[in-house]
């Protein structure tokens, strides 16, 4: 009997403990991890210029990221962008080829399954697995919404073939404008598009003669959210930018703010989405014609 009350004394004072403990450390706070994110057209290399160089690894610096995913990383190299990455702190990189328009990948941690595809895409795309999160860099054809729509339904089938429970992630150039921006787009746009085909053989960004929603609709149709939209509620367009140097906005042959950079996400990773948005300031006003995405996430 004197040995059950001493057992049940040990059980009372453990349970005792835990309850302390749990109160002072609660479960939430444990596993969670922030990760951020940055999505960057940085326009033909960076311009290849070491002054707007120097511009985009203070960016990096200041926003201190876990990864950032590039597009038209023109004239870099494996080992150059190993050594860019390595200035701002990030040890991996992987960039998906050498000519062309390359994107491209770093990280301070380590990628898992990383991968580099050229085949049926435009330029090219970029995958790994980093810090539990899979992580499509991609950048579709400017000049065939069919195309594109052929690259868009070739990425989401292989994001099918991941697991529907680990937060996945398909970000960069998309050349394509949302139907959530429906309202922003005016005739000026269409008119200004179809005198650019009508010019230009090779450009065939209308369908039917009308603006094409269909290659981020087949995304959202899929289940992915625009990271975008989960905290903002106001329209911002990711190009062109300030590149004139005047404070003012440039104006592109189309007169309008596009939003055609994205970051999407599938449903676990927007369960984990704590914030999105485009980054606008000093530096991104003047480093390329697309302003980057930004996201964090806690994990």
């Amino acid at each position: 009997m004197a040995k059950q009350m001493t057992n049940h004394k040990t059980v009372k004072i453990f349970l005792t403990i835990a309850a302390i403990f749990l109160f002072i450390y609660p479960s939430s706070s444990f596993a969670q991890k922030k990760i951020k994110i940055i999505s960057y057209n940085v326009l033909y290399g960076l311009k290849e210029d070491t002054v707007n160089i120097d511009r985009y690894k203070k960016l990096v610096a200041k926003l201190d990221p876990d990864v950032v995913a590039t597009q038209e990383m023109n004239g870099f190299t494996q080992k150059t962008l190993e050594s860019l990455a390595n200035s701002y702190g990030h040890p991996y990189a992987l960039q998906s080829k050498e000519e062309g328009f390359p994107t491209a990948l770093t990280s301070k941690k380590p990628m898992v399954n990383a991968k580099k595809v050229t085949e049926n895409m435009w330029h090219s795309y970029a995958y790994a697995k980093v810090e539990g999160v899979h992580i499509f860099v991609i950048h579709f054809s400017p000049f065939s919404y069919k195309k594109r729509l052929e690259e868009v339904n070739h990425i989401i089938a292989q994001a099918g073939e991941l697991p529907a429970d680990e937060p996945i992630l398909i970000m960069g150039d998309f050349n394509s404008l949302s139907p959530q921006d429906k309202s922003h787009y005016d005739e000026n746009l269409l008119v200004s598009m179809r005198r650019s085909e009508e010019k230009n053989d090779h450009i065939r960004n209308l369908n039917d003669g009308q603006i094409d929603y269909s290659v981020v609709g087949a995304l959202l149709d899929a289940g992915f959210k625009d990271s975008f939209y989960l905290n903002n509620k106001v329209f911002d367009g990711t190009t062109p930018t300030f590149k004139d140097g005047n404070g003012k906005i440039k104006q592109s042959n189309t007169g309008t703010q596009r939003r055609i950079d994205y970051i999407f996400c599938n449903e676990e990773a927007a369960r984990s989405i704590t914030m999105s948005k485009i980054i606008k300031d000093e530096l991104t006003h003047y480093i390329s014609d697309h302003y980057p995405m930004y996201i964090e996430m806690e994990l």
